[in-house]
């Protein structure tokens, strides 16, 4: 009889190691998807003076109508975030590099073209331009007033 309540036992420890095991996988996927929602709602743009006072090296962030795209380099206007989905116009010109390494999302390297928006994490340069690590397609998500 021994060997049965011992045996009854080690499926009862098994068994909550298991919904033990499984708690904690649960919570960290639960984390890291919470984590992950907070920093792409955490991307919000810098603002235009921001932008024209970001030291080369750190880390900025700029949403940019694009007036032209050719050979990694894009020229545009930075825009202003009045809301969500509302941006303005701003007369700050701004130039971002973008090659291989640089994740778009929300879209595709054809979507990099005049009249797009996008969204621009990267880091500045000393001539105020940026080299783009990520850039998020907006056009079609917000107006431009």
């Amino acid at each position: 009889m021994a060997s049965a309540n011992q045996s009854a036992r080690v499926r009862l420890r098994v068994g909550i190691s298991f919904v033990v095991v499984g708690a904690l996988a649960t919570a960290f996927v639960l984390w890291n998807s919470a984590r992950r929602a907070g920093n792409m709602t955490a991307a919000a743009a810098s603002d235009e003076q921001q932008f024209t006072q970001a030291a080369a090296g750190e880390k900025t962030k700029i949403v940019v109508e694009i007036e032209s795209a050719a050979d990694g380099t894009i020229k545009g206007k930075v825009l202003q975030k009045k809301s969500d989905t509302v941006y303005a116009r701003t007369n700050t010109a701004a130039v971002v590099h973008s090659g291989s390494q640089t994740k778009i999302v929300m879209g595709k390297e054809d979507d990099v073209h005049a009249g797009a928006v996008i969204h621009v994490t990267g880091t500045a340069g000393k001539d105020h331009s940026i080299t783009a690590e990520q850039i998020v397609i907006l056009t079609g998500y917000v107006k431009i007033e």
